[in-house]
């Protein structure tokens, strides 16, 4: 099979890479993802290994710096259509942080009892808790014993002041700079102060905007998030404002009178839903569990296959995020657990699988699952189920004993649902077992061919060789059926 021919039945899919907290250089993190994503390939005459990829022009972005990079549809396995990856960089509007602005956040993080600490901050909860402890000791112990030489004391504080001063100087620098930089972004970004309610907005509406214009492109045929730390944040928000936008949008009939044509494939998605609930809290999957996981992932692909027939445009089928500190969300975005599920109720935050339709901020949980409801002579799915028809894989290095591998990525599933695919990662060893300094190392090892490691799972999920040849051809919505009854 000719290039030519797989660029044809497969479609021409977007990626688009969002970047962690920090000051990103434009271009940094695609630079990196690309180097994973890609497979290589072997060159016969120069007998060397290499990823087959050119640069362009960004086209979609105001950035005069941003560049999208395309690889050519590929024939031989692992083959793949035509694939275009784009960055969406956002850190330069995170401007005015303040170390001030982590210090509500943490002290709420470390005034908790220790069963509720995320996982990957137990460590340094129990450090910081442990030396403030033994301050407050030595301070007693001091006041307990009684005379002491006063004038050897100054003597020796004359001595150490100025190398005490110059270290906590050091260290406040050094630790401010890391805080400024990076971990406020994240506290930040979720403030809904006025302070940080322009920045938040930008941000968002940057991420919105970058995924309208893919739609509006119409040359993909599909397009993927792959989103790092506080970027699975902002791409989570970006298809959350975006659904709503879209998600009623169909070719027609547009007559309110007119017998409703059912949704394709909701009755297989509605009974893996349903089974995905009935599974208990764990944090392994059984054999069983994880084949009632895996057929919701793929009803959630027949279901937007359905969609796009209907002519609706949506196109995002994937969101893959990694070590993102959103395992801890209640704790980010709300107060506490309470909080975090009445946004839920209220629809403020989607989940997978989707929050029931039926469902009322207050009142009963419906006794079936509904994703769907009549929009002018069609079933549409709900504006609050994007996960209806949005795979979300979650990758992360896993924290252990507390201490070791990425302090801010975690398991998703808990808090925002079953559908979610958690991969702890079990290769790139030892890097991937760092204190903390695991969470900036996710696109670190590109030839690494451990199964396990980031590089062939990101392949594998990014699915890359999903057939797409029954969507080339989709009707155009009417605009009709934009009007909400």
């Amino acid at each position: 099979m000719s290039a030519e021919t797989v660029k044809r039945t497969r479609g021409r899919t977007a990626v688009v890479v969002v970047h962690g907290m920090g000051e990103q250089m434009p271009m940094e993190t695609l630079n990196r993802l690309v180097q994973s994503a890609l497979p290589k390939t072997f060159d016969e005459v120069t007998e060397q290994p290499y990823r087959r990829y050119f640069s362009r022009d960004a086209r979609i972005s105001d950035s005069f710096e941003a560049r999208r990079y395309l690889a050519p549809a590929h024939p031989d396995p692992p083959g793949y259509g035509q694939t275009e990856f784009f960055e969406y960089h956002w850190s330069y509007k995170m401007t005015g942080n303040r170390f001030g602005d982590f210090l509500p956040t943490a002290v709420r993080l470390l005034i908790r009892r220790p069963s509720s600490v995320p996982s990957g901050l137990k460590g340094i909860w129990w450090l910081i808790w442990i030396l403030g402890l033994a301050v407050a000791i030595g301070a007693m112990l001091y006041s307990w014993l009684g005379p002491v030489d006063w004038l050897g004391a100054l003597f020796a504080a004359i001595l150490l002041i100025p190398g005490v001063r110059s270290l906590l100087g050091f260290l406040r620098r050094r630790t401010g700079q890391v805080f400024t930089d990076s971990f406020v972004d994240v506290v930040r970004y979720l403030d809904r102060s006025p302070r940080s309610y322009e920045v938040r907005k930008s941000i968002r509406q940057g991420m919105v905007d970058l995924l309208q214009s893919l739609h509006d492109d119409l040359r993909y045929s599909r397009i993927i998030l792959v989103a790092h730390s506080l970027g699975a944040y902002i791409a989570y928000d970006g298809i959350s404002a975006l659904w709503p936008q879209m998600s009623k949008l169909h070719c027609g009939p547009v007559e309110r009178d007119a017998d409703v044509i059912p949704l394709d494939g909701t009755d297989e998605f509605n009974t893996t839903a349903q089974a995905l609930s009935d599974h208990p809290e764990a944090e392994r999957l059984n054999e069983a569990q994880q084949t009632e996981l895996d057929a919701y992932r793929e009803a959630q692909i027949d279901v937007w296959k359905a969609v796009r027939k209907q002519g609706n445009p949506w196109l995002i089928t994937d969101l893959i995020t990694l070590g993102t500190p959103m395992y801890f969300a209640d704790l980010l975005f709300t107060r506490s657990r309470d909080q975090f599920n009445d946004m839920i109720k209220t629809a403020e935050l989607p989940i997978c699988p989707p929050r029931n339709h039926d469902l009322m901020p207050q009142g009963p949980e419906p006794e079936r699952v509904n994703y769907v409801w009549p929009n002018q002579g069609r079933q549409v799915l709900s504006h609050t189920a994007p996960f209806a028809v949005v795979r979300w894989t979650n990758m992360f290095f896993e924290p252990e004993n507390g201490w070791s591998g990425d302090w801010f990525g975690g398991r998703l599933r808990p808090l925002f649902g079953k559908g979610i695919l958690d991969i702890p990662i079990q290769g790139n060893i030892p890097q991937r077992r760092r204190p903390g300094i695991a969470h900036a190392k996710y696109f670190d090892f590109p030839d690494d061919v451990d199964p396990e490691g980031v590089a062939k799972l990101l392949q594998r999920y990014l699915q890359l060789d999903l057939d797409l040849s029954d969507l080339l051809e989709t009707p155009k919505y009417d605009e009709r059926s934009s009007a909400t009854i």
